[in-house]
């Protein structure tokens, strides 16, 4: 489950939300230049998300979990492993409109001068699917 949380820059004393996290059905990517966020939805992934709910021990949460057993149990699919699926996310999600990689691991930064260095600010904490 994602959240999202008030944030101070440090540099610049802007104040912002940042989100962290995807959601039951689907996965939150940060670009790596400016900060900007990509949604990707499972199902825009097709196969590439059902080749690696096959190679997973249990499914990937319970709100898909009839849905991913069906797949584990019936499809005749190959798994993948989390690095290889992670890598197509990435591809999936294209470029940002400044040129940089959406990715899995890019830190959030501040809106307006574009600082990674941040602090908790105002606002509260939400959780979201």
């Amino acid at each position: 489950m994602g959240h999202e949380l008030g944030a101070r820059c440090l540099h610049c004393d802007h104040t912002f939300t940042v989100q962290h996290g995807g959601g039951f059905f689907f996965h939150l990517l940060r670009c790596e230049r400016c900060g900007k966020t990509r949604s990707v939805g499972f199902d825009e992934l097709g196969e590439l998300h059902l080749h690696y709910v096959k190679g997973l021990p249990s499914p990937y949460c319970m709100a898909s979990a009839d849905h991913d057993r069906f797949v584990q149990e019936h499809l005749p699919l190959e798994p993948i492993t989390e690095d290889d699926y992670h890598r197509g996310v990435e591809e999936f999600a294209g470029r940002c409109c400044c040129g940089a990689r959406f990715t899995f691991d890019a830190p959030p930064r501040c809106p307006k001068c574009r600082s990674t260095r941040l602090g908790e600010g105002d606002g509260p904490l939400i959780l979201y699917d």
